[in-house]
């Protein structure tokens, strides 16, 4: 490799390329002049790499129309072709297979959810079913004709290790130590990247929301338990700096109920759905809570989230009782992590937050503590899921300068596989 001064330029023009096609990313377009202001590159390297970008059809020039007194030499824009490259981002849950495809505007060319009950529990069977249900889909919409297909990403529940694609402990979606993305690259011949279900959705939320510094963000996905994700990099947008942050294990109530990790009174033990659930089923009756009675046929196995938030917007008293004591403890769960890790904005997602007036509720909850301003709610909530897990190929693509990932194994299908 050619060195200059200690310098790997061959590292210096991947990272060139990588800064110019995030920030014409994030801008939309951009002319040669701007990029070499922002980045602080000369025009020569502008020019070179610009022209090695349009060649290789990662980017096109756009020549806007001018006004008929507008004098001089015409702006040239740069902009990335996002309608030629796709990648696939599947959701590994603990009983379905969650799949999409989409191009680089999140335009889905595909989408399907499929059961796993009948082979709960066995990786390579799930995994087989995995494979096949994509290599169906790339050819009945024709993905190989019409995009670049970039590669496949994955998340699921629980310990991941990215850098070698191994689910380590999935918490019963299938057995521990389990090479995710070695098996379906053998399967499939295209790059896999493998992450924490969390990892990823953060990852997608900046992406899709063109966070330039995600490292200033922390991401909390709420339902049916409580996790969160951040980036412990101040310099970097990639996928393998992204941390699980595991919230629900923070001890909220010394004389609470035990957790699976063996302490007591963990916040998961307070306000995850099972917790909540629970503790409504014992209140349920005709008399305290007729809607959700009559919602679920009084037996207190059909009680779901779903019924309990009906219940709670009917404003029937036990149930807002209980709803509310959770609020309580989410804002101050909320309240610690701002405290300790510090971050510009926190970044709420999950299916409660739809519910107007749970999500009023917690605001008003947050406000007490003077730190509503510094938290949102997704601007993706309930999508990220499947472009979470997309968009760490994506991310990476760009990270790499626009040159594919390469392949972990040696296999590839015959006929298929990256251009």
């Amino acid at each position: 490799m050619p060195r200059i001064n200690g310098i790997n330029m061959i590292d210096v023009k991947r990272n060139n390329r990588s800064s110019i096609l995030n920030l014409i990313y994030q801008k939309d377009r951009l002319s040669r002049k701007e990029i070499a202001g922002i980045l602080g590159l000369t025009p020569a390297a502008i020019t070179l790499i610009t022209s090695d970008l349009l060649e290789e059809g990662l980017i096109s020039e756009d020549y806007p129309e001018q006004t008929s007194n507008h004098k001089g030499r015409k702006e040239v824009y740069l902009s990335l072709n996002t309608s030629k490259y796709a990648a696939i981002g599947v959701y590994v849950s603990p009983h379905r297979l969650h799949i999409q495809c989409a191009d680089m505007n999140s335009t889905v060319i595909f989408r399907e959810t499929t059961h796993t009950a009948d082979c709960h529990n066995q990786s390579a069977e799930i995994l087989d079913k995995l494979c096949n249900i994509i290599e169906e889909n790339l050819k009945n919409y024709d993905v190989f004709r019409k995009y670049r297909l970039l590669g496949i990403g994955v998340s699921i529940n629980g310990i991941v290790d990215p850098v070698t694609g191994v689910s380590i402990n999935s918490y019963h979606t299938w057995e521990e130590h389990v090479p995710v993305r070695d098996y379906i690259e053998s399967k499939l011949g295209y790059p896999v990247i493998v992450t924490n279900n969390i990892c990823a959705a953060a990852n997608g939320e900046s992406y899709l929301s063109k966070t330039k510094h995600p490292s200033n963000s922390l991401f909390i996905k709420y339902g049916p338990g409580i996790g969160g994700a951040r980036n412990h990099s101040r310099n970097s947008s990639s996928i393998y700096d992204y941390v699980p942050v595991e919230l629900g294990h923070m001890i909220m109530d010394i004389n609470g109920e035990p957790c699976i990790c063996g302490n007591r009174g963990c916040l998961e033990t307070i306000i995850s759905y099972a917790a909540i659930e629970k503790t409504i089923s014992n209140l349920m009756s005709p008399q305290n809570t007729p809607l959700l009675y009559e919602l679920t046929q009084g037996n207190p196995e059909n009680l779901t989230m779903q019924y309990v938030m009906q219940s709670y917007s009917a404003q029937e008293r036990p149930v807002v009782s209980v709803v509310e004591r959770v609020v309580t403890y989410l804002s101050l769960a909320i309240q610690n992590t701002l405290s300790l890790f510090d971050p510009y904005r926190l970044i709420l997602y999950g299916e409660l937050f739809e519910v107007p007036k749970f999500k009023q509720v917690l605001v008003d909850a947050l406000d007490n503590f003077s730190v509503a301003e510094r938290v949102r709610f997704s601007h993706f909530n309930l999508r990220l899921e499947t472009f979470g897990p997309l968009t760490t190929i994506i991310n990476s693509f760009f990270e790499n300068g626009g040159v594919p990932l390469p392949l972990h194994t040696d296999s590839r299908p015959d006929g298929e596989g990256l251009a």
